[in-house]
């Protein structure tokens, strides 16, 4: 999980298109081409955003059943000034069943009076299977600030051609 709150001095609306325009924003980014290039897919709903990643030509398909990473935020204007602040999560739904198999696991435990090694093992079989969903979390906030400043570029090369 990781949180991000970005400023920029560009429009909402510029800094709306540059984040639906994943190709422009990652124009000069060197992805790793064997997990796939990294293509965001926006939303917005009544003033909140949402936006997943997909990689797109990788050699698997993404995970699609548990949601996937994806950013649930909100775009304020003030005083000529856009701030963007959300929150980048993975597979919330997964993530939630098992801390609720952890803390069983830990009262039985207590009941049972024993020790036993299933919390620990559910951990690292999570991190192991979600490795590459973790790793989109760093790519779709770095995405993020470089929309921001993609906007920023934008609209300060309007205003001198004005």
């Amino acid at each position: 999980m990781k949180f991000v709150r970005i400023k920029s001095s560009a429009q909402r609306e510029e800094l709306l298109e540059a984040m639906r325009n994943s190709d422009k924003v990652n124009a000069n980014v060197k992805f790793d081409e064997r997990r796939g290039k990294p293509v965001m897919k926006l939303k917005e709903k009544r003033g909140t955003l949402y936006m997943s990643c997909e990689m797109i030509g990788g050699p698997s398909k993404d995970n699609g059943f548990l949601v996937g990473t994806f950013f649930l935020g909100k775009l304020r204007e003030r005083a000529g000034e856009c701030r963007l602040s959300g929150i980048i999560m993975t597979a919330p739904l997964y993530h939630a069943a098992l801390v609720a198999f952890c803390v069983y696991f830990i009262i039985q435990s207590f009941i049972i009076g024993g020790i036993t090694l299933v919390p620990v093992i559910l951990a690292l079989f999570s991190l192991f299977l979600f490795k590459d969903e973790f790793k989109k979390q760093g790519i779709i906030k770095r995405f993020l600030g470089r929309a921001a400043r993609y906007a920023e570029k934008k609209s300060e090369t309007e205003e001198k051609t004005e």
